[in-house]
């Protein structure tokens, strides 16, 4: 496991627009290398804002951009809502840049890899274990790395997560079942204590195959889990993100209100 490092922005949109320079490098640098990149995304303000942000960097020219037909997207967590719904991480993220991506920059559709809606799913457990079959119909059949192999999953450029003042991470709240479940790649969480109840989410073990994880946070109202999950002692249980990491690095993009009860603030 890699060292966590913490990164402090002025304020989010800073936040936002120093990931999305480095979402974009990361992106731009596994298409040249592999031939293939593949991002897991993350709604909330601080997720959104930071693909709003992409946007505005491609529109402006501002920055490398890969070539979109060989990037693929993925969500970590979704609520099991219909297709549609505003609620939804996806179509945030549609809004966002995908759209945009799909029309006027080469992203292929199929490319963009929803979890399932209602319409696809009855219940939260059907919808991950749909999920895990996309997963899998995208690996590397010939994938040395086992831990990878075994989930059945590709492999992650980067994956990014917000954190909610409990100190979830996509949807592992604190005390969940879920939180210990392993050797899968997906699980239902049908007791949600945020509405709706039912969601979709990787599982510790996916997300810890990523090459880096990027935590996105912003705001005062995340500081105090901020802080928890920083503290000496701290536990999974309580504070779920402690639990996130990645293999070549591990990163906390905090704004300077949610970073504001870190001990050297």
């Amino acid at each position: 496991m890699t060292t966590t490092t913490i990164e402090r922005h002025s304020d989010r949109d800073a936040l936002c627009a120093a990931v999305a320079e480095r979402l974009l490098e990361v992106l731009s640098g596994a298409v040249q290398d592999r031939g293939v990149a593949h991002a897991v995304l993350t709604g909330g303000g601080a997720g959104i804002g930071t693909l709003q942000e992409v946007a505005r960097l491609i529109d402006a020219g501002e920055a490398e951009t890969p070539d979109w037909s060989r990037v693929h997207f993925w969500w970590g967590d979704e609520r099991l809502l219909a297709g549609g719904e505003p609620e939804r991480n996806d179509e945030q993220a549609d809004a966002a840049l995908l759209r945009t991506l799909v029309s006027d920059h080469g992203l292929p559709a199929e490319n963009v890899h929803r979890m399932p809606d209602t319409d696809l799913a009855v219940s939260p457990v059907q919808g991950a274990e749909a999920y895990s079959a996309d997963l899998a119909a995208a690996s590397d059949e010939d994938e040395s790395d086992s831990e990878r192999a075994a989930l059945r999953i590709p492999r992650f450029d980067v994956l990014l997560l917000g954190v909610g003042p409990d100190g979830h991470v996509a949807s592992l709240f604190p005390g969940s079942e879920t939180l210990a479940v392993t050797e899968v790649c997906c699980v239902g969480e049908s007791e949600s204590p945020k509405p709706p109840p039912g969601r979709i989410t990787l599982t510790f073990d996916a997300i810890g195959t990523a090459e880096r994880v990027w935590m996105v946070v912003a705001g005062s109202d995340k500081a105090d889990a901020v802080a928890r999950a920083h503290a000496d002692g701290a536990d999974v249980e309580d504070v779920p993100a402690v639990g996130a990491a990645g293999r070549e690095e591990t990163v906390w993009h905090v704004d300077e209100a949610a970073a504001e009860r870190l001990p050297d603030s």
